[in-house]
């Protein structure tokens, strides 16, 4: 790479902010998301995918287990992760206005467009390279392409698509259910007629044994679990040939037919409130107020419908309340999420708290960095090629994993950013991106 090449005084050549130029409030949200995450990340690292939304499948339902997953779906499934890709998209309203304002609106596009070109990359080496089988760089990167095209697009109009955009997990819910409702009642017919010593169609039949599968998915057999805690302890090429598969699974078909919704909702949502100045901690005290008292009752809905499927004995049968949760997950986790941004916002306007928004304030500067970092020492941890932990550790136990991982990132990336400007990948990221090898060193 070439080195920088000064522009005009009039027009500079873009770069990346540097620390004076950045948005705190922005970066403390960034370390709550970028730690958050692992909260559930934690469960797939260390277990099969199924234990990720159902505690019965492996990991502990009962006693500290059980109340360990009532906090994580209540407060932490998805949210993050929708902050995340907010984040993500307030990224890009708050690159391009920079640009609009150094005189640089024709090399806007081009630079938001390798940002995410880059990324792409980036994704595939953390999925099929480190393994880390829930990689969301990928699709943030694929993604982003499509939302740099509405970034000049007002606010309220913003919000509007991106509502719009997550609204269709309701008609997806609903095929859903109703394919499952189907097959159950096909089911229900089989076992009448062979009860009245009538005749089962083929069809039948097979519903009656899908149907049957599908129940009997949990707990899975001993022989299913331990083959897949079985690959997951072996060497690293063992495991890369077990996830092979999945990967390309991830990353194509289930990328269509959700993340697309998922991540491009979330995303407009966020460039609307960075427009309306929510991220940068400029909007009113009542919005924030209002997101707090919302998510605690997003909150306190999602943990009554967690109780109500424990009734079930997380019953892969119970339609209803998956079709529940389905079509209002995706409203949920924004405003759980937003009620997380809000109250931390709040916080960095009064001052308050300014170890804790110091410190997740590094973490989200280093965001990038931080969120390989937890792959590096989980997969390190629980894989078999590191010390080989999976499938041993139950989900109560993974948060004290959780807290020392939280710690040892909050530490690096306080370290680091006191001699560096930017984490080791955000460099990377910005040197490809501007193709030019920025300065490092915070002496430069």
């Amino acid at each position: 790479m070439s080195s920088a090449t000064a522009g005009p005084a009039s027009n500079p050549a873009p770069g990346p902010v540097t620390a004076g130029e950045r948005i705190v409030a922005i970066d403390v949200v960034r370390g709550l998301a970028v730690l958050g995450i692992l909260v559930m990340n934690i469960v797939e690292f260390a277990w099969p995918f199924e234990a990720y939304d159902n505690p019965a499948y492996a990991a502990g339902s009962s006693g500290a287990d059980l109340w360990t997953w009532y906090a994580q779906v209540a407060f932490f499934d998805g949210k993050m992760r929708a902050l995340f890709s907010m984040l993500f998209g307030a990224g890009l309203v708050l690159i391009s206005e920079r640009m609009v304002a150094k005189g640089r609106t024709e090399s806007s596009a081009d630079l938001l467009l390798r940002r995410c070109l880059w990324l792409v990359l980036f994704g595939i080496v953390h999925r099929f390279g480190l393994q880390w089988s829930g990689d969301i760089l990928y699709q943030y990167g694929l993604l982003g392409l499509i939302a740099i095209a509405f970034r000049n697009l007002r606010a309220k109009t913003l919000i509007v698509l991106g509502v719009c955009t997550l609204t269709a997990f309701v008609p997806i819910g609903l095929w859903g259910h109703a394919k499952s409702t189907k097959l159950r009642t096909q089911a229900e017919q089989a076992v009448s007629l062979e009860k009245a010593g009538e005749k089962v169609s083929d069809e039948l039949a097979a519903a009656r044994k899908r149907w049957e599968t599908r129940l009997a998915s949990v707990p899975p057999k001993a022989e299913d679990l331990t083959k897949e805690v079985t690959a997951m302890r072996g060497g690293y090429l063992e495991v890369f040939a077990h996830r092979w598969d999945y990967h390309n699974t991830f990353q194509s078909a289930y990328l269509y037919y959700y993340f697309v919704f998922d991540v491009l909702g979330m995303m407009f949502l966020g460039m609307g409130l960075m427009k309306i100045g929510f991220f940068a901690g400029r909007s009113p005290a009542s919005m924030y107020l209002l997101f707090l008292v919302a998510g605690a009752a997003a909150a306190f809905g999602v943990l009554l419908w967690a109780r109500a499927w424990k009734a079930t004995g997380f019953s892969p049968g119970a339609l209803d309340l998956q079709l529940w949760k389905q079509t209002t997950y995706s409203y949920s986790r924004a405003i759980v999420g937003l009620a997380w941004a809000s109250g931390l916002l709040l916080m960095v306007r009064a001052g308050r708290a300014q170890h804790l928004t110091s410190a997740l304030g590094a973490v989200g500067r280093m965001a990038f960095s931080n969120y390989v970092l937890q792959t590096v020492c989980c997969t390190l941890l629980f894989f078999g090629y590191g010390f080989g932990f999976y499938g041993k550790v139950s989900r109560s136990w993974l948060m004290l994993v959780v807290a020392g991982v939280t710690t040892l990132q909050i530490a690096f990336s306080s370290a680091w950013l006191k001699r560096f400007q930017f984490g080791p990948l955000e460099w990377a990221w910005r040197s490809l991106t501007y193709w030019q090898r920025q300065s490092l060193s915070r002496s430069q």
